[in-house]
């Protein structure tokens, strides 16, 4: 990843990065709902929830970064205030590729595509609190 430009940050790139990560957001959620919702693709849109709201966050700080899908890479390395989500982040990044296949790799069960979304939220909503709070300086 490269490091930040001294440009303006990215406001609207940045803001239609986290209108992605909510949209992925909102569909993980309804997912769960269903009393026989697919939690693979849950615990996708959970993954992709994440991934957008830290790109969201990196755009914002002018970071460029890679098309990885690896949210510990994403985090880490220039995010160290959500250092916290390591070990989850390395648990979501999973589910990234491997459950859009069939592979024969039992999928995430119920509790772990909740769990995953529990997490989407709360980094989803903590990008959106930094953001705003960043915007009305």
């Amino acid at each position: 990843m490269e490091r930040p430009s001294t440009n303006a940050p990215n406001r609207e790139l940045a803001r239609r990065w986290l209108q992605k990560a909510t949209n992925d957001l909102i569909t993980a959620r309804q997912t769960l709902l269903l009393p026989e919702g697919p939690t693979d693709t849950v615990a996708f849109h959970a993954q992709q929830a994440v991934e957008k709201a830290l790109k969201a966050l990196l755009t914002f700080n002018q970071f460029e970064f890679p098309k990885i899908h690896d949210l510990v890479r994403l985090a880490t390395a220039f995010l160290p205030s959500l250092e916290e989500y390591r070990a989850a982040f390395a648990e979501i990044s999973n589910y990234s590729v491997q459950v859009r296949y069939p592979d024969g790799s039992a999928g995430p069960d119920r509790e772990d595509a909740a769990r995953s979304t529990a997490i989407a939220e709360e980094v989803v909503g903590r990008v959106r609190r930094t953001l705003s709070e960043a915007t009305q300086v």
